[in-house]
């Protein structure tokens, strides 16, 4: 048996230890999941109100969930490589457990966690709950106008940009009501957008960032701190950046060190010691980020995402997008559109995307 898969206690099914984006359909062209699940005594794991001809767990992840774990037995510890929330909308004696800690579940409760933290539940049975889950590049755009308000925003940040996560990586907060009513509003508004033929990511943005807003918020009156895996000086540096990516000019270190009054040497030991990365590695992992969103759009052809991204030719961009993602970006467009799983898995640090479906 592979290491990565586990036997889940007394259900004599198996169970993986960590999941990728592509194993819950996320796709960079529709990077939201929004799923709610529910395990009752007889094991019925519809949700109330469900169109019960809609498929209800379309990805083999949650068919995992929903048909090898029965509602009496526990969710084993694992790990993701994507963002993920839990909103606790009913509970019955659950329990939230990870490697250090066992925490009784209410409602009301929400688990963010980081990728590669670690977490399960036991029991299943009478847990409701909806799950979000995020593209971690997706945020790099999203939480950019965000920095400043702080807390669990810089860590979900530092998370996305560099794929460092800050010391901590998993939280969980209680919600009064009010605030988890006004969250429960935005994710169903956000699932149903998702079955629409053409979803509007757009409405995806706002929404999230609505949840985001209600979740800091909270996360600040509770005293909680975090430590953003880079200073102000990094943060410098990728905006600078970005702004190079956005407008395709070619990077400039030495423009850069001046810009952030560095030396280029002091520029690369304080960005390296803060993201685990070179200056021009970040630079090339952007570009290929910004292509990848940009493929999402039909009206741009690969020449002209090639040349937007000031890349030397189109041949020069296929190879380098290739090594990072794990298709062209012909195929890549295509599974983006088409919602197909990819044809060849790309490695770990691909981050290969499927088309999200709504639960």
């Amino acid at each position: 048996m592979p290491d990565n898969v586990l036997k889940a206690a007394e259900t004599g099914r198996s169970f993986q230890d960590h999941y990728t984006a592509a194993d819950v359909g996320l796709s960079g062209a529709r990077p939201f999941r929004v799923c709610n699940t529910h395990w009752d005594e007889t094991g019925d794991d519809t949700w109330p109100g469900d169109d019960p001809e809609a498929p209800s767990y379309p990805s083999r992840f949650l068919e995992m969930f929903a048909k090898d774990i029965p509602p009496g037995r526990p969710v084993p510890i694992h790990s993701h490589d994507f963002h993920e929330f839990v909103f606790v909308r009913r509970t019955r004696g659950n329990i939230h457990v990870t490697p250090e800690t066992r925490e009784p579940l209410r409602r009301g409760d929400v688990i963010i966690m980081l990728p590669r933290a670690k977490h399960g539940f036991e029991p299943m049975a009478g847990l409701m709950k909806t799950d979000l889950f995020l593209q971690p590049q997706w945020l790099s755009d999203e939480l950019r106008l965000l920095w400043r308000e702080g807390g669990l925003i810089q860590a979900l940040l530092a998370a996305s940009l560099f794929e460092l996560p800050s010391r901590e990586s998993l939280w969980m907060l209680h919600l009064e009501e009010n605030e988890m009513r006004a969250c429960e509003l935005e994710l169903e508004a956000m699932r149903d957008e998702a079955r629409a033929e053409h979803p509007s990511l757009a409405l995806f943005s706002g929404c999230f960032l609505k949840l985001l807003s209600i979740l800091n918020r909270r996360f600040r009156a509770s005293g909680a701190t975090v430590e953003a895996a880079f200073s102000r000086e990094v943060w410098a540096v990728a905006e600078a950046v970005e702004e190079v990516v956005r407008k395709g000019d070619p990077l400039d270190v030495d423009r850069l060190a001046r810009q952030v009054a560095l030396s280029r040497r002091q520029l690369d030991r304080v960005f390296r010691a803060g993201t685990g990365s070179s200056v021009g590695a970040y630079y090339r992992s952007r570009r290929i980020q910004h292509a990848a969103r940009m493929l999402t759009e039909p009206r741009l052809s690969i020449q002209e995402v090639a040349h937007h991204l000031n890349y030397a030719d189109t041949a020069h961009f296929v190879r380098s997008f290739k090594a990072k993602m794990g298709l062209t970006p012909g195929n890549y467009r295509t599974h983006a559109r088409n919602g197909e799983p990819p044809a060849h898995p790309a490695t770990q640090d691909a981050k290969i995307d499927n088309p999200l479906r709504t639960c």
